[in-house]
């Protein structure tokens, strides 16, 4: 990917479509519909909250419902319509799908070409743009939409500038704000929104999904088996599991409940060759990756053995101490730049310290030989 393609799509996987380009929306029926209300209606409200966990498709939905409103689509129509179908012929869609149509305007954050990073905010010279956009004649159509691509991470001034334009906005504009922690956006502003709730994809959407993908890039799909385990792990999300799916997610994940099943014992060879392992620079995907595996199989150990009623609630408290801890340590690592290394030593430590005082996270057999 060239710096020129990073500048324009911060949010792109590598390797793979920008949600922009897109022609199929799964699940998120609901949305749909209460959209589609308003809208067949002629009763559209401004501004749109976009709100869901990361990766569940908020973006595709956002630059969906963009094509849609700049075709100036008459007659009503149906959540179907607006999911599934994608009209190539269309002059307004294939125009947001290049990023090229003048009547849409998307922030986000910019590529800072001396550090070559992305900046981690929206700032108030990205609304600059905005009050621009809004301040000259729509080029197409009479609508003209905003997307904020991340609302989350507009910064205080950048958030009381876009607060202004959604108090007085102009005729025949929308704004969709996509936001995955929508608690921390300025209740001036979201009071000023209709929310979508987004929630993530079953697991038959999800394979659906990442289906289509693979058919338009050049990802290869996984065995079924595999991809019906990569689909489950993702937890509703796309964007995880594209990741997973073009990862090394799998044999992490092998290597982990391996690591769970001979507790309270741990190899200290494995841990260090994984701190190692995990520490390297460019290893950030690997690492997310494998922490997220982590923190997920221990809550599902922990879900399983009081299901099962076979672990003390003492013990089975500890588990869920351990497992707040080690998201919140998580958290201190990447905020503050602290040596990843010595994290995961550290975590382990903490595991195999538990594993001595509640007793391991293995789960029971069934007669059948499933958990």
């Amino acid at each position: 990917m060239s710096v020129e393609d990073k500048q324009m799509h911060p949010d792109q996987l590598e390797g793979l479509p920008h949600p922009r380009q897109s022609g199929l929306v799964f699940g998120h029926e609901k949305p749909a519909a209460s959209f589609l209300e308003a809208w067949n209606a002629g009763r559209l409200h401004h501004a749109w909250l976009l709100a869901g966990r990361e990766g569940v498709g908020k973006a595709t939905f956002a630059y969906r419902l963009a094509s849609l409103v700049l075709s100036g689509a008459e007659g009503a129509i149906l959540p179907d319509d607006l999911l599934h179908a994608f009209d190539h012929d269309c002059r307004d869609a294939a125009l947001v799908a290049t990023d090229s149509h003048p009547n849409l305007l998307v922030l986000r954050c910019s590529w800072n070409s001396k550090t070559k990073k992305f900046g981690n905010r929206i700032t108030v010279d990205n609304v600059r743009d905005l009050q621009h956009f809004l301040g000259n004649t729509a080029g197409m159509g009479k609508w003209r939409v905003v997307i904020v691509d991340r609302a989350d991470d507009l910064n205080v001034n950048a958030a009381n500038a876009l607060l202004k334009m959604l108090e007085e906005p102009p005729a025949f504009c929308l704004f969709f704000l996509v936001s995955a922690e929508p608690g921390k956006l300025p209740v001036t502003i979201r009071s000023r929104c209709r929310t979508l709730r987004m929630s993530g994809l079953n697991t038959d959407e999800m394979i659906a999904c990442l289906k289509h993908i693979a058919k338009e890039s050049a990802v290869e799909l996984p065995e079924v088996d595999k991809l019906e385990t990569i689909a489950e792990l993702a937890n509703g999300s796309v964007r995880l599991a594209l990741e997973y799916m073009t990862g090394r997610t799998l044999e992490d994940l092998g290597e982990i409940n391996k690591i769970l099943d001979l507790l309270p014992r741990i190899d200290p060879q494995i841990t260090i060759k994984l701190a190692e392992r995990l520490s390297l620079r460019g290893a950030d995907r690997d690492y997310h990756s494998f922490l997220g595996l982590l923190v997920a199989q221990i809550s599902r150990r922990i879900r399983e053995m009081a299901l099962q009623g076979t672990t003390g609630k003492h013990a089975l408290a500890l588990w869920c101490e351990l497992w707040e801890t080690i998201i919140i340590r998580k958290s201190e690592t990447d905020l503050l730049n602290l040596d990843r290394g010595n994290f995961i030593l550290d975590l382990f430590s903490q595991i195999e310290d538990v594993a001595n005082r509640a007793g391991g996270l293995r789960i029971q057999k069934t007669r059948a030989g499933n958990p």
